[in-house]
């Protein structure tokens, strides 16, 4: 039977600085000191909106539902676990985000927008952290995350269904449409594969092998990996 990681609801979101600069297309650099007050004076209002939830869960890859295995992100054909994982921070943040927008406060609409985002992606990094210590207690190794969608991994949006087929995503109140795009806009999906047939990553996440080198969003971690709950 599939094993659930994980339903959770924290009470707070983490808002790494050095995220939301990528999501305002600073990475590797510092916005000015007007944007970054603008930043810190809205980190407490996205905190105030975020309804942070997760949902997780590991199949053996006999028992992943609408699964063809030549579908499997090429790295992990061989996988004997596949970790479904999905993050939502909830509706509230898009949705005063387009209220600043309509109100002529775009700066402040932009701002929250990277916020959200950077929320959304930092609770992403900590559930997949939890499926690299299930696959470590059990002495397996654990793949990067592969996103749906993302030029990082190559794998196609299409693969959205065979996410949702594993998870119950409703739980968490979040639904896919027709054109395979999630609602609400702040969440995030991803597979992990685990075995002992699979390179250990050393980050779940990481645009390391995107040929895009030149994207503003570009995120290749190094050193040590976020602190794990």
């Amino acid at each position: 039977m599939p094993e659930t990681l994980s339903t959770v609801v924290w009470g707070t979101v983490e808002l790494p600085l050095e995220r939301v600069f990528r999501y305002l297309e600073y990475a590797g650099s510092s916005p000015s000191k007007p944007i970054l007050e603008k930043i810190n004076a809205l980190i407490p209002k996205t905190r105030g909106l975020a309804k942070p939830q997760t949902l997780s869960s590991i199949s053996s890859v006999k028992e992943a539902a609408s699964l063809h295995k030549n579908d499997l992100p090429t790295p992990i054909q061989n996988t004997a676990f596949l970790a479904f994982g999905l993050c939502t921070v909830g509706p509230a943040i898009e949705q005063e985000a387009e209220r600043l927008r309509e109100t002529g406060r775009l700066l402040d609409a932009m701002i929250l927008d990277a916020l959200g985002s950077a929320a959304v992606s930092e609770l992403c990094e900590q559930v997949a952290y939890r499926v690299f210590d299930w696959a470590e207690e059990r002495g397996l190794n654990a793949s990067r995350a592969f996103e749906p969608g993302s030029g990082a991994s190559r794998w196609p949006l299409e693969n959205q269904r065979l996410i949702f087929a594993n998870l119950r995503a409703e739980q968490i109140g979040v639904e896919l449409t027709s054109h395979l795009l999630m609602r609400p806009i702040k969440s995030l999906s991803f597979l992990i594969g685990i075995g002992t047939e699979i390179k250990q990553a050393s980050a779940p996440f990481s645009c390391r092998g995107c040929r895009r080198t030149d994207c503003p969003y570009r995120y290749e971690p190094s050193g040590s990996s976020p602190q794990r709950r």
